[in-house]
């Protein structure tokens, strides 16, 4: 029957493991998939602005490489140089440049010194056609120029970038993805923000804030010289969800199988089911923490359990009964669980002793022993009814500096003193004698000026040497207090 037991309920989780095996598999299938639609979603996003600006410049080149020819076949240039701004409705204004940069020809709504020139077009041999920066016309319209040869001069124009920065914000207008353009002078083309957020942006980020939204930034340049595009792409957490989700399914997976394994292999039977853990875990806690198998010896006792039983010596494998006396566990008796008191030659302690079941099968027993609280319950009585019956004030402040205990005469002299008050709330004055005095190991005593009283404070530590709290001593003002042999004292 047992062995029946045991096979059906490795099949049924290797049934678990084939269909979490199988989930597994369609999500990191399912979201390689996703991660693909999104990444070329992306892509065409770029690409869309990529050739929408791309567009634009080729296009600017190749209007003013037409102007250029038109202009060559005329006689007076003067003339045709006016007629340009019909050629073109973003052509805000043309003009012939000596090989030295000196403005020979225009077009007369435009002042010479209004052309902003990139000095490298200077460099350039005489052919083949440039886009410069972006600059103000007039200080008012953006304009982007270009130019080109002229036969032994060169032609600028102007052109509008309105309706380029229309196309772009009517393309891009929601809060998904978002489009920045720079000139080759990193002058802002395009900004999709506020102009506040312009000024926190260096083109370096990889991660953008603005508005309460996180985007993603990356960039392509585009043209020569070249301009520089920035996508905004909104955060959308995919890969955090994904990695999430499959370490979730990795992880159950991984319980499944290593429960398949305890049933394949039967792990878990009563005699080898301690056999590899750790419990060393179990030697920072104060209390004592023997566990036994269910043949009654002890499998693992703490370092406060062998404190406690000095006198056994190392409790290994020692039979729990001559440990615990009569709550030891032993087989073919009746087991005594629950809360019972051990006596030892100098104190009484508490012993919580209770079974490890797993599968309706006891495994061993878990016993936990500290000190007995009843007399720390009646010490504390005491130690009340002590400080009530005292003349004094007395305050009683842990190590957290949080008022723990305060006789009537203290509440007096301080006002509120409510269990769990700070100090720095009672008296700001005392709270930093305190502070500052903090490990001193004699009495120290101030003067509370503000309430005219005198105090003695009392550090107090633990059996390590660690501060555990601070007791204050209150007197009060000189002249008052009770009465002692019939005088005010």
């Amino acid at each position: 029957m047992k062995k029946n037991l045991t096979a059906n309920s490795a099949g049924l989780m290797f049934i678990v493991i084939f269909f979490l095996s199988t989930i597994t598999m369609l999500f990191i299938i399912e979201f390689r998939f996703l991660k693909d639609i999104i990444t070329d979603y992306e892509e065409s996003i770029r690409q869309v602005a990529v050739n929408k600006t791309n567009l634009f410049l080729n296009d600017l080149l190749a209007v003013t490489e037409g102007a250029a020819r038109k202009l060559a076949g005329q006689n007076k240039k003067e003339d045709g140089l006016k007629e340009l701004a019909f050629f073109d409705h973003r052509i805000t204004g043309a003009y012939i440049l000596e090989a030295g940069g000196r403005v020979v020809g225009q077009t007369a709504d435009t002042p010479p010194g209004d052309l902003p020139l990139d000095r490298e077009w200077e460099k350039m041999p005489h052919q083949g056609s440039q886009v410069l920066g972006v600059h103000a016309n007039n200080g008012v319209q953006m304009v982007v120029t270009v130019i080109t040869p002229l036969g032994k001069e060169w032609l600028a124009i102007d052109y509008s970038i309105a309706d380029f920065q229309q196309e772009l914000s009517q393309e891009f207008l929601g809060n998904t993805c978002k489009v920045a353009v720079f000139d080759n002078h990193n002058y802002p083309v395009m900004w999709p923000f506020e102009r506040e957020a312009l000024e926190q942006f260096t083109g370096r980020e990889e991660i953008f804030f603005t508005n309460h939204l996180q985007y993603d930034v990356s960039s392509q340049e585009v043209g020569q010289p070249p301009w520089k595009l920035y996508f905004f792409l909104r955060a959308n957490y995919f890969d955090t969800y994904r990695i999430i989700t499959i370490m979730f399914l990795l992880f159950a997976l991984y319980c499944s199988l290593y429960q398949f394994l305890v049933e394949l292999w039967g792990v878990n039977s009563a005699n080898s089911y301690f056999e590899n853990i750790d419990f060393t875990i179990f030697n920072y806690v104060n209390e004592g923490v023997i566990i036994s198998n269910n043949a009654g010896r002890v499998i693992f006792a703490n370092k406060a359990a062998h404190d406690i039983f000095t006198a056994k010596g190392p409790l290994k494998g020692v039979k729990l009964q001559e440990i615990l006396g009569h709550i030891g566990d032993v087989p073919g008796k009746q087991n005594k669980y629950g809360t019972l008191t051990l006596k030892t030659a100098d104190r009484l302690l508490q012993a919580i002793h209770s079974p490890i079941i797993k599968k309706s099968k006891v495994l061993g027993a878990l016993t936990v022993i500290g000190v007995n609280t009843r007399e720390e319950e009646t010490c504390s009585r005491v130690l009340s009814r002590l400080m009530e019956a005292l003349s004094q004030g007395v305050v009683y402040v842990d190590r957290n500096h949080k008022v723990v205990q305060a006789n009537l005469m203290a509440r007096c002299y301080l006002g509120s003193l409510d269990t769990g008050m700070s100090i720095d709330a009672v008296d700001p004055e005392l709270a930093g004698f305190i502070y500052r005095n903090m490990g001193s190991r004699s009495i120290q005593r101030v003067q509370l000026a503000s309430r005219n009283l005198t105090c003695e404070v009392i550090f107090v530590y633990d059996e390590e040497g660690v501060y555990a709290g601070t007791l204050v001593l209150i007197n009060g003002p000189e002249g008052t207090g009770p009465k002692q042999d019939g005088a005010q004292v």
